[in-house]
C-alpha cells in the first residue's frame, strides 16, 4: 500500500506584535516557515537578519495607527520601543516617514512585569456580519444593549430572522433581563470591586500586581505562565494524581505570603448567603482575589443549598447523605479540579460525586476515577474508590469521561450543572436533551455567590445552568 507523503508540519517563524503603552493589542501579524530541511524559506529568510522583516512591521504599525485592533480612534504613538536589536536597528530609517521618533535602545527584556501588560480586551464585532469594531462603528440594541450591529441593515436582518425563536424579536426581552443585572456586581463586597467592573479594567497588571503569576492563576493571563509554573491538566506530562497530594489549595498560591487559610476543623453552622459571610468564616480578608477560582465550587454549593431547595423541593436535597453530580461540557472548571474540594469542607457529611463530562477534555483523562480524602492537615488522593470513613463522609470521588455527554453511560445523577453557558449552541446540544430529563429545562441563573463573582472578573453577567432529577 502506498501512503501518500505528508506535507511538512508548518511552525511560526515569527510574531510581530503592535501594542499601547499598557499592553492593549493594536495589530497583530504572524510569519508562518516550514522546519528547516523542507525547501521553506519561512525561516532562512530572516536567519541572521530582520532586513525583511523592517518593512512589514512598518506596515504592521502603519495599518495599527489607522485601525487600532483593540477598537478605538486613529492614533499615533509619539515614541516606539521595539523588542528586537536588528529589528530596533532598521526600523530606525523607516519611522520619520510617519513622524515617529524610536527609542534610544530596544527592550531588553520581555515578560510579566508591572509596567508592561496585556489590557484585557473585549471581542466587538456585528453580530449578524461579524466585522470587527475597528472596521465599522457598532451600536448597541438600544432596547436590551446585549448585541452590537454596524447598521439599520443588520439591524433589521437578525430582528427577522426565521425561525422566530432564533430572531432578537425572540430574545431581545429575554437578554434585557440578563443584562440588567450587570448593576448586581457593584454590590459585590470585595475591596477590588469598583477597579475589575471598569470598562478599562487591566486584568494582566491586576494579577502581576498581586504577585498572581502561577498555579491556577497562569490560566487567567495571555502571558506566559512563570518558569516553576505546574504543567496543567490539559498538558502532555504524566498523570498528575501524585502532585495533587497535600495541600488541595496549593495551586492557588501567589508569589507572597499563603493566600488559602488552613481547612476549618468544623462545618459552617448556617449556610452562606453571600461572599461577605464565606469570606468571614474561611478567614478571608475582602482584599482576597480567591473569589475569581473558587467561583466553581461556590456556585455548586448555591445551586445544592439554595436553588434545587427553591425549584425542585420535592427532592430533599439537602438531607441527602450522598450526591452524584455531572458537569457537562468542562472546561475551565477541570483545570481547577483540586478547588472542589471546598465542597467536602463546606459539605462535610455528604459524600461527593462529581462526573466531569465534554469532548474537550484530554483523553488521557477518559475513563478515569480517584478520590479525594482528608489526611490530617491535607488531601490525600488515590485511583479508584478510596476506602469509606467511619462517622465522617469527608472524600470527594472524582470521574472524567473525554465523551460528549450524550455518550455518557451510567447512572441517573441526582445534579446535572453546566458551567458553559454555549452548551445549548453545540451540535451535540438536541442529542443530550432526551439524556437531561428535565421537564422544564435549563436555568439560567447570574446570580449566587458563585455565578456573580465570574461575572465581576469577566465583565459580563455570565450565568450558569442546572438541571435535577428525580
Amino acid at each position: 500500500i502506498h501512503e501518500p507523503a505528508r506535507p511538512a508540519p508548518l511552525r511560526l517563524s515569527c510574531l510581530l506584535l503592535v501594542t499601547d503603552e499598557h499592553g492593549t493589542i493594536l495589530g497583530i501579524d504572524l510569519m508562518i516557515g516550514r522546519r528547516q530541511g523542507s525547501g521553506a524559506r519561512g525561516v532562512e529568510a530572516h536567519k541572521g537578519g530582520t532586513e525583511s522583516l523592517a518593512p512589514r512591521a512598518y506596515g504592521l504599525l502603519c495599518h495599527s495607527m489607522i485601525c487600532p485592533m483593540g477598537a478605538g480612534e486613529p492614533r499615533r504613538p509619539r515614541q516606539l520601543t521595539v523588542g528586537d536589536v536588528h529589528l530596533h536597528r532598521d526600523l530606525g530609517a523607516l519611522l520619520p516617514r510617519i513622524g515617529v521618533k524610536l527609542a534610544k535602545a530596544p527592550m531588553r527584556t520581555w515578560g510579566p512585569r508591572p509596567s508592561f501588560t496585556f489590557a484585557s480586551l473585549r471581542a466587538r464585532v456585528c453580530h449578524v456580519c461579524h466585522r470587527h469594531s475597528f472596521e465599522v462603528k457598532l451600536t448597541p440594541c438600544p432596547q436590551c444593549g446585549a448585541v452590537l450591529y454596524c447598521g439599520e441593515s443588520c439591524t433589521r436582518a437578525d430582528w427577522r430572522r426565521s425561525p422566530e425563536d432564533v430572531s432578537h424579536q425572540f430574545w431581545c426581552p429575554r437578554l434585557a433581563q440578563f443584562m440588567g443585572r450587570a448593576a448586581e456586581l457593584a454590590s459585590l463586597p470585595f475591596t477590588y470591586t469598583a477597579e475589575t467592573t471598569r470598562e478599562t479594567f487591566n486584568k494582566e497588571a491586576f494579577l502581576i500586581n498581586r504577585g498572581l503569576t502561577r498555579g491556577y492563576w497562569t490560566q487567567l493571563s495571555m502571558l506566559l505562565p512563570a518558569p516553576d509554573a505546574p504543567g496543567l491538566l490539559h498538558g502532555d506530562g504524566p498523570h498528575p494524581g501524585p502532585l495533587l497530594n497535600g495541600d488541595p489549595y496549593q495551586l492557588l498560591q501567589g508569589d507572597g505570603c499563603c493566600l488559602m487559610p488552613p481547612m476549618p476543623t468544623e462545618a459552617p453552622r448556617e449556610l452562606f448567603d453571600s461572599w461577605q459571610e464565606y469570606y468571614a468564616w474561611r478567614g478571608l480578608g475582602l482584599d482576597s482575589p480567591l473569589a475569581a477560582l473558587l467561583t466553581f465550587p461556590l456556585t455548586a454549593y448555591h445551586i445544592i443549598t439554595r436553588l434545587v431547595p427553591q425549584f425542585f423541593p420535592k427532592l430533599n436535597i439537602q438531607n441527602k447523605r450522598s450526591l452524584k453530580i455531572h458537569v457537562v461540557e468542562a472546561g475551565k472548571e477541570f483545570d481547577l479540579i483540586m478547588v472542589f474540594w471546598e465542597l467536602s469542607v463546606l459539605l462535610p457529611h455528604v459524600a461527593l460525586e462529581l462526573w466531569f463530562v465534554g469532548d474537550t477534555l484530554p483523553t488521557k483523562w477518559d475513563q478515569q476515577h480517584f478520590t479525594l480524602q482528608r489526611d490530617g492537615p491535607g488531601v490525600s488522593v488515590c485511583l479508584g474508590p478510596g476506602p469509606k470513613e467511619k462517622g465522617t463522609r469527608r472524600d470527594l470521588q472524582i470521574k472524567v469521561s473525554a465523551r460528549p455527554y450524550h455518550l455518557l453511560q451510567g447512572p441517573k445523577p441526582d445534579l446535572v450543572i453546566g458551567f458553559n453557558a454555549g452548551f445549548g449552541l453545540k451540535d451535540t446540544w438536541l442529542s443530550s436533551l432526551p439524556r437531561l430529563q428535565v421537564g422544564g429545562g435549563w436555568w439560567s441563573q447570574p446570580g449566587g455567590p458563585g455565578a456573580r463573582s465570574r461575572a465581576g472578573w469577566a465583565h459580563l453577567g455570565l450565568g450558569l445552568s442546572f438541571s435535577a432529577s428525580g
